[in-house]
């Protein structure tokens, strides 16, 4: 599949044919979409695509069935991200979750190759970099 072209089908078609433990590749193909930041909000039940000519394609994603907790908690984030980066939960268990663990959503920057976990504090209680 060419992943060239910055659209709602491309994201939709990389998303079906990356998961879980092919992150790295799924981040590959969004940059080689052009997009600049990828912002995943579980608290709003959305996705927010940003090309980095600034152009966005913002998304219904997927919607905590649970409030996000009040406080966050890095060791049990560390451990929700470790299964998930080990392929035993699929995406929709891993953001409820990171609900439970006071993670209403996370922001990928392309350039930077960081994917950074956000509170209802708005501080990000993880960043990781991405395998590229």
């Amino acid at each position: 599949m060419d992943f060239s072209t910055f659209s709602r089908a491309s994201i939709h078609q990389a998303h079906a044919q990356y998961t879980g433990v092919d992150f790295p590749k799924l981040f590959q193909a969004f940059k080689n979409m052009g997009m600049a930041f990828n912002i995943v909000n579980i608290k709003e039940g959305t996705t927010t695509y940003t090309h980095k000519d600034g152009a966005e394609i913002i998304d219904e994603g997927i919607k905590s069935s649970q409030s996000i907790a009040i406080s966050s908690d890095k060791a049990q984030i560390q451990d929700i991200l470790r299964r998930h980066q080990a392929g035993e939960t699929d995406f929709p268990t891993f953001c409820e979750e990171m609900a439970h663990a006071g993670i209403y959503k996370w922001e990928i920057d392309l350039s930077a190759g960081t994917c950074a976990y956000i509170d209802l504090a708005n501080k990000a209680v993880i960043t990781e970099y991405i395998p590229q």
